[in-house]
């Protein structure tokens, strides 16, 4: 078993270090052909909001060179229809569900923290910071779901600002760290349209492990987990010996849904 927040009294035991991260598998109503639960240690939702958000207009898709940008503006139908539709299949899933909360509100944080741990099978969160975020936004943040919840906390950094800002969410009652979201980009859509939006995909594996190295050397002894370009058993590897406890992968299940049992078979 797998401890991600070993100082939170609830806890987040998973069965297997290898996490479905945020939206690879919907709400987990979502999944690929030949991918099940059993294959992972717990899912993340996509990023949810207090209210419905619409999210950017089309297109929001541009590939590069390795990867791809995806930038959906955090669309989505907002956390009442999010339980109304998903709650029960959550309690029958068989591993834990951690819900995502947007980078793009984290005003709704505190809020949606109290009721995800009153109302729902959440097993914990993971709050989302923005690239733009500052450290005393980042304490005020997380500080306040943190007061408002006690549910364990997964702090998902974006990768350019983690060294930055690590310590302070460990100080505001992160329970573990995510590294993280990826650099932004631009580049151009099929159309034409500029997309700008964070780096996915195998081209983001290297600024992931960089950060996930740096933040391992601040020793703050808490869980880190790495999130960004994971497609290979030999790149799980490398975010071990990293420092990382356990891996997420996300665009993988949408490109190649089979490598995650080869994945699963280099643990």
């Amino acid at each position: 078993m797998i401890e991600l927040a070993p100082y939170n009294k609830r806890g987040l035991r998973l069965s297997l270090p290898l996490i479905a991260g945020s939206g690879a598998v919907g709400y987990g109503d979502a999944w690929p052909p030949g991918v099940t639960p059993d294959l992972f240690g717990a899912i993340v939702t996509p990023p949810i909001t207090w209210r419905p958000r619409r999210g950017n207009p089309a297109p929001r898709l541009a590939e590069v060179p390795g990867g791809f940008l995806l930038a959906t503006g955090d669309h989505n139908p907002g956390y009442r229809r999010v339980v109304e539709a998903h709650d029960v299949a959550w309690r029958r899933l068989g591993v834990p569900v951690i819900v995502a909360l947007a980078a793009s509100a984290p005003e709704d944080w505190a809020r949606l923290a109290a009721l995800l741990e009153e109302e729902t099978a959440a097993a914990a969160l993971e709050l989302h910071l923005p690239h733009v975020a500052h450290r005393s936004d980042a304490a005020a943040w997380i500080g306040a779901a943190r007061r408002a919840s006690t549910l364990p906390l997964l702090v998902k950094l974006p990768t350019p600002r983690a060294v930055a800002l690590a310590a302070t969410c460990v100080s505001a009652g992160a329970d573990a760290l995510v590294i993280g979201t990826a650099a932004l980009a631009r580049a151009q859509a099929a159309d034409n349209t500029p997309i700008s939006g964070p780096l996915a995909g195998s081209v983001a594996f290297p600024l992931m492990l960089y950060a996930l190295g740096a933040v391992a050397e601040l020793a703050l002894e808490l869980p880190l987990v790495a999130a960004g370009g994971v497609t290979r058993p030999e790149e799980v590897q490398r975010c071990f010996d990293a420092g990382a406890t356990a891996v997420q992968v996300r665009s993988l299940l949408w490109t190649d849904p089979g490598a995650v049992h080869r994945l699963k078979a280099g643990l």
